[in-house]
């Protein structure tokens, strides 16, 4: 027994000595957990999702509509552009459906109130221009809007002077419809009344509006003669949503693909197989470039396969035109990927390191790069600050773009100019690591 303590004990000491296998076992799930447990459980409601705002009416209803809008966390509602430090002007219909066509990753959703927003009977017309590029998003979006909409602006009507309704109307008004809904409904009209008149009412019939959006017979019904929403697809159309997790996946994994390949340096140098090759005419510089060429390639045909896959699965491709873009940013984030796997190579000393290192920034850029999930269902600072630090982030913009908008080559260029940036720059930083480290000694 004591012998078997004794072979214990030594395992354990090596393992202590490998303080990179240390962190590897210990800190990098600690990290995973952080990440996943943030984004799941402390990032709350989505919040942040941009939709512009056209003010055309200009009116007191329509500055209270806006400022409903701006209450929801879930929005981030901009009403003006800037056109110099000191200087912004409200946004115009014209500019602001431009951003929707320019730069479709950020804007999404136009809410236009078109001068004539006050029916002349009774009602409100409105136009909704949207771009549909996450359908769980898209929903959210139409389902809050419906909510703060069809509840909170329907007072507002009976309150506007445009329809004369003066206090004795209203209190009129507000009775017989605590008569109504005790007739069908039960309940005291005295008790009812009261609670319409003191928006009680309006606060509960929120969450009926707004859950019930998408069902048929739901209380939106009530309102469609009052609310005139006109919705306007501007990208998507005739499109399968299963465009927008083909990319992300098929990034994901190729990362995963080109990481192991990159790794198996190690195991070729363990048996041998560089001195055997260094012995003869090849360089350290021709064994690497040639494992960099090989793992591009293995990469691009990944990509191929699975967007071909992808497209008889789902019909993503609609377009003979969509091939070159795809084709491109496929290359791109093949060599983009395999740069980081080499790059995993040259910094850490054993398989086991570079496995582990790879698991972690690997699901990282995942998640944080919206291969994992909606980019809109994290909070706003990952977004902003975080996200376009990640080449999965890049490589999903640039194949979306293509897929889903059908972007041409000349539009995904700050994709593709990102992915070529890093895969230079990675890759020059990793053969410097191979010069200085050890793996052909």
């Amino acid at each position: 027994m004591r012998t078997i303590y004794a072979l214990v004990a030594k395992d354990f000491r090596i393992f202590w000595n490998d303080r990179m296998a240390f962190v590897l076992t210990f800190f990098v799930p600690m990290a995973l957990i952080t990440i996943f447990g943030f984004i799941f459980g402390g990032g709350g409601s989505p919040s942040g999702i941009r939709i512009l705002v056209v003010d055309e009416a200009q009116s007191e209803t329509s500055a209270k509509l806006i400022g409903f809008l701006q209450e929801e966390e879930t929005f981030r509602v901009l009403t003006k552009r800037t056109i110099s430090e000191e200087e912004s002007v409200p946004l115009d219909r014209e500019y602001a459906a431009s951003l929707l066509k320019s730069d479709a990753g950020s804007y999404r959703y136009l809410l236009v109130f078109p001068k004539d927003l006050v029916d002349e009977e009774f009602g409100l017309n409105m136009e909704l221009l949207y771009n549909p590029q996450n359908t769980i998003e898209y929903n959210i979006v139409q389902g809050i809007l419906q909510k703060t909409l069809f509840a909170r602006a329907f007072p507002l009507l009976l309150e506007s002077s445009d329809y004369g309704l003066d206090d004795e109307l209203r209190q009129s008004f507000d009775l017989g419809l605590a008569e109504v809904i005790s007739e069908h409904f039960g309940g005291d009209p005295e008790l009812i009344l009261e609670e319409i008149q003191s928006d009680g009412f309006w606060a509960m019939s929120e969450l009926g509006s707004g859950g019930e959006a998408a069902g048929e017979g739901s209380g939106t019904d009530i309102f469609s003669g009052i609310f005139n929403l006109e919705l306007s697809q501007v990208y998507g159309k005739n499109k399968n949503p299963a465009a927008q997790s083909v990319g992300g996946w098929a990034v994901m994994f190729l990362l995963f693909s080109l990481t192991g390949a990159a790794s198996s340096l190690f195991e070729e140098r363990d048996k041998g197989l560089f001195f055997r090759l260094l012995s003869g005419p090849a360089s350290r510089a021709q064994v690497l470039w040639s494992k960099f060429v090989f793992c591009s390639s293995l990469g691009l045909l990944q990509m191929i396969v699975l967007i071909i896959f992808g497209e008889l699965l789902f019909d993503i491709i609609t377009s003979a035109g969509q091939i070159l873009p795809l084709l491109v940013v496929s290359v791109l984030t093949a060599t983009a990927a395999t740069a980081f796997g080499m790059l995993l190579s040259s910094i850490a000393k054993t398989p086991a390191q570079a496995n582990g290192l790879g698991t972690l920034f690997i699901l990282g850029m995942s998640a944080f790069g919206g291969a994992m999930m909606p980019l809109f269902m994290m909070p706003e600072f990952i977004r902003t600050f975080i996200s376009p630090f990640t080449l999965v982030y890049w490589a999903m913009d640039g194949i979306l773009a293509v897929l889903w908008r059908d972007a041409a080559l000349q539009q995904i260029l700050p994709n593709l100019a990102v992915l070529g940036g890093i895969s230079v720059v990675v890759l020059a930083f990793s053969l410097w690591r191979f010069r200085r480290g050890d793996l052909f000694r």
